[in-house]
Order: C-alpha cells, then sequence, then structure tokens
C-alpha cells in the first residue's frame, strides 16, 4: 500500500508540475488554451488518495478504550 502511496504522489507532482508549465505558456500567450487541473486529472488523484487513506485508516487496529 505504501508503494502505490508514494507512487500517486509522485504522479501529483507531475502533473501538478505540467499544469504549472501549461498554465504559464496560455498566461503569456505561448498557448490559446486554458487548461484545468481537471485536464491533468489531479482531483482524480486526489480523490484517489482520500480513498487509499481511508482504506488505511480502516485496516489499522482500533485502540480498546478501558472504562
Amino acid at each position: 500500500m505504501n508503494l502505490i502511496t508514494q507512487g500517486l504522489d509522485l504522479l501529483l507532482t507531475v502533473k501538478r508540475e505540467a499544469h504549472r508549465w501549461a498554465d504559464e505558456s496560455y498566461r503569456f500567450g505561448g498557448s490559446e488554451i486554458a487548461y484545468t487541473e481537471s485536464d491533468f486529472g489531479i482531483p482524480q488523484i486526489i480523490a484517489l488518495q482520500g480513498k487509499i487513506d481511508g482504506v488505511s485508516a480502516s485496516d489499522e487496529p482500533e485502540s480498546e478504550v478501558s472504562a
């Protein structure tokens, strides 16, 4: 599970950098298309990370509370 999380973190970093470059290109006239984070799949990656975090948290044993 840790390897998947690390891979998603790396993928998210690369996608954010690509979006930043595309945004700068648009702002400085190098591109006629304004790309959004969704064009790079960034929200989908974040959602997947959230699902994995939820599964990881539910897999951890719950601590017993003594009354």
